[in-house]
């Protein structure tokens, strides 16, 4: 069972955030599922502190339709549990001036393992665009499934360093640097995430990039360069943050603030 949340589409520019419970049912019928029950920001004085650590919350929302026609609905989620949280699916349902439902989209943070205070953006891609102008509401639900890898603590095994980043004349937002390899075993398909802010703190693009080489030696280092497309939403950039994953390790993630 899942209760979402739901906010009307012109009020997107407002930042929210919303609080995800967790909690595991014994029932045979949800034997292998996690109940989330999704809370309006209206409502989180109401929660008790004992319930607050076993929750998602979800924030930093915004949203684009590109000259595709294709809308771009971006936010972050952060795992206030005490558990590490694996396979955290982001479901948006979109609808139109009547209530009715008119398509429904959903995907996959981009970290597959949050430790807990970890924090993971995510994007949703509205692909049906015959219908993206008919979109007035839009409810947004979040899940997890249980799996092998659920509640593995993920060791902090990378460390990322930015070089330099900047904004070229045809909107791509490039950023550089190292990834070091502190962990006691090789990294495998490392893979550096970038998140860009603007200045009221919403996340308005997600960029990822490989290392370079992609498996690193414990102790070794490698280089890496991403590039973000959203043209559209580039310019808006006051910061951002990156993250280094890979199949064994995380990374800390670094925030900077850009000079204007």
């Amino acid at each position: 069972m899942i209760v979402r949340f739901s906010k009307n589409i012109r009020e997107w520019k407002t930042n929210y955030k919303h609080r995800i419970l967790i909690f595991d049912t014994g029932s045979s019928k949800y034997a292998n599922a996690v109940i989330i029950l999704i809370i309006m920001t209206a409502l989180v004085n109401g929660i008790s502190a004992r319930a607050a650590p076993l929750g998602i919350e979800i924030g930093n929302t915004s949203s684009f339709i590109d000259e595709n026609g294709i809308m771009h609905l971006y936010g972050d989620v952060k795992n206030l549990s005490n558990r590490s949280l694996a396979n955290v699916l982001i479901k948006g349902s979109f609808y139109n001036n009547k209530g009715n439902l008119i398509n429904e989209f959903d995907r996959s943070a981009e970290l597959s393992i949050i430790n807990p205070g970890g924090v993971s953006p995510f994007e949703i891609l509205y692909i049906d665009s015959k219908t993206v102008n008919q979109i007035k509401d839009f409810k947004l639900s979040a899940g997890t499934t249980p799996g092998p890898v659920e509640n593995r603590l993920k060791p902090v095994g990378l460390k990322v360093s930015p070089t330099s980043s900047r904004l070229d004349l045809f909107g791509f937002y490039y950023i550089n640097g190292g990834v070091s390899n502190i962990g006691s075993q090789n990294s495998t398909n490392t893979l550096i995430i970038a998140t860009l802010y603007d200045k009221y703190g919403k996340v308005i693009a997600v960029g990822r990039g490989l290392a370079e080489p992609l498996n690193i030696t414990a102790g070794d280092s490698a280089a890496f360069g991403l590039a973000v497309s959203e043209k559209l939403q580039t310019y808006k950039t006051a910061a951002y943050s990156i993250i280094a994953d890979s199949k064994e390790f995380t990374s800390v993630p670094l925030f900077t603030r850009v000079s204007k």
